[in-house]
């Protein structure tokens, strides 16, 4: 089993908030990748963006730049 780590994880409300985030982000070369939600998350959408904990001001700070929409983001053990 693979040792879950710290990680930044943005929810979205919708799938279309989901795939903006992941096209902007490669676009931009922004950390991180779309996984499934974990179900102890509780969210609109079934996908999330997860990056490493260390990028976490980078990846929100691109995120308000951008103006892109999320529901929630946080830090869990993934």
């Amino acid at each position: 089993m693979r040792k879950k780590e710290p990680s930044l994880l943005i929810s979205f409300r919708t799938a279309a908030e989901a795939m903006a985030m992941e096209t902007a982000c490669r676009e931009a070369g922004v950390p991180g990748r779309l996984i499934p939600v974990p179900s102890f998350v509780t969210a609109g959408c079934s996908f999330g963006w997860k990056a490493p904990e260390a990028a976490e001001k980078e990846v929100m700070e691109f995120v308000r730049e951008k103006g892109l929409e999320y529901e929630k983001a946080g830090i869990y053990l993934l």
